[in-house]
């Protein structure tokens, strides 16, 4: 009897798989219509952007290769709806560098038909942007939707897009690892999904999506790990995608308003290392603060009010939630909204106090402050605050000035266009869990010189790394 009730069990288990198999490939295939293929045509000249088909599809989208004799660089991306309008959500590392002037961005369809878009919005924290087209969107297209909760572990998942630039409509397959992963990296640090769905270079942008065609991953992210030899080596079976929740809330935040809406709390947290050497060189060592310090605050905040007798004590939690480091932090303030209460638990070693606070939302203004406040810090320098573009003296204002015209990291070739202080206040909140953050600077009488550089190391001890969290 036992017998036959195996047999019974293991009758029905595969016809089940044979079942959801032709189901999820129609699924795929179906999905297929709303990826395209994202290439920049004209590009800045120096630094990024603070940033019922089943049948025909099938046959266009491989019938012929891609000819992408112009682009300069491609990438993948998706259409979603929204009001009835469709849009085209990718990574904004695709389209950072990409021209201001028209004929600078397009996307190609299954059918391999070129259409013009343009930049909505992005946000270069998360690695996402929006893009609007400017050629109308032919019938050809159809739209995705964002799953409306996380995949659950070993769900099988499938990544589509153009690998390489050469494999339009490309179809990987693989189950979730693991959810809410934190990335390595000045970008895109927190919510996303591990995945052995192989994606390589040409995939940014693409959906990860599950059996039943929703997206619950923008890709984004390929693991790499350095060998014993020195090289470094491509993990393909470690691939990371933007979670949906949090994707579907940026996307929906950037084609309202261009841009992702953050709470704004004007505090200022920092957490200090020792620098230790070792033979392969300079390297970060134990912990000097066991939490992030709370080392300043901005003017006319809630927190300026209830939080100026708590300078130099350390951040427990956030919410109830536990802060243990810098990244832990950052993820939490990622998570509220501006006008939300948050509540702070700080101590000074021997007391512990909780403080509520009523966030606003960050403005230019706020990003502005941020940026001359952390240059004033830089010793020799001044800020010319009445300059529409940065501008900064060395020593004193009778020695010609320099304008600020990008940061980042020269070494990692990492650099962002920097062309007014709000830029500069975003870019040094991306660089501040980095340590420092190197200026790219060009004299005001002779802009043909070689443009020089200022690192800026956020620590005023050699033997100390210092990162810094501005919110």
């Amino acid at each position: 009897m036992k017998n036959i009730i195996l047999f019974f069990a293991c009758f029905s288990f595969f016809g089940t798989i044979n079942s959801n198999a032709q189901s999820v490939s129609d699924q795929i295939e179906s999905s297929l219509s709303a990826v395209v293929t994202v290439t920049v045509e004209k590009t800045l000249p120096a630094g990024k952007v603070l940033m019922g088909f089943r049948g025909v599809i099938v046959e266009e989208a491989y019938e012929r290769s891609l000819v992408l004799t112009n682009a300069v660089s491609s990438g993948s991306g998706f259409v979603v709806e929204k009001n009835g309008k469709k849009y085209i959500v990718t990574n904004a590392h695709v389209v950072e560098s990409a021209s201001d002037e028209r004929g600078s961005l397009y996307v190609y369809s299954y059918n391999r038909k070129k259409y013009e878009v343009k930049i909505v919005g992005g946000d270069s924290f998360y690695d996402v942007a929006v893009l609007e087209f400017v050629t109308p969107p032919g019938k050809e297209f159809s739209s995705l939707v964002f799953a409306n909760k996380l995949p659950q572990i070993a769900s099988r998942v499938y990544a589509i897009g153009n690998p390489l630039g050469e494999y339009p409509y490309t179809v990987t397959d693989g189950i979730v690892s693991a959810v809410n992963r934190v990335r390595d990296g000045v970008t895109g640090k927190f919510g996303f999904i591990q995945s052995t769905a192989t994606i390589i270079w040409g995939n940014s942008g693409g959906p990860l999506i599950n059996e039943s065609g929703q997206v619950v991953g923008i890709n984004s992210q390929i693991a790499f790990a350095n060998s014993p030899d020195g090289s470094v080596l491509l993990m393909q079976q470690i691939n990371f995608s933007l979670e949906p929740i949090l994707a579907k809330r940026i996307v929906s935040d950037i084609i309202e308003k261009g841009k992702l809406s953050r709470a704004y709390l004007g505090v200022e947290f920092k957490q200090r290392s020792e620098i230790v050497k070792t033979r392969q060189g300079l390297t970060t060592g134990a912990l000097i603060d066991n939490s992030p310090i709370l080392s300043s605050l901005f003017k006319g905040t809630d927190a300026s009010t209830k939080l100026s007798t708590y300078i130099g004590w350390g951040l427990l939690k956030v919410n109830d939630n536990e802060i243990r480091n810098m990244e832990e932090a950052y993820g939490e303030f990622e998570i509220i909204k501006p006008n939300s209460q948050v509540k702070l638990t700080l101590t000074n070693g021997t007391t512990i106090k909780e403080i509520s606070l009523t966030t606003t939302e960050l403005k230019s203004a706020n990003l502005e402050e941020l940026a001359v406040s952390v240059l004033q810090k830089i010793p020799d320098v001044l800020v010319d605050s009445n300059s529409p573009q940065v501008k900064i003296y060395t020593q004193n204002k009778k020695e010609a000035g320099y304008y600020l015209v990008g940061g980042g990291s020269v070494a990692s070739d990492d650099l962002w266009r920097v062309t007014t202080l709000s830029d500069l206040g975003a870019l040094l909140r991306i660089y501040g869990l980095r340590g420092g953050v190197e200026y790219i600077i060009t004299s005001e009488n002779n802009f043909k010189q070689e443009p020089q550089t200022i690192n800026h190391f956020f620590s005023d001890r050699n033997d100390v790394f210092q990162t810094m969290l501005w919110y």
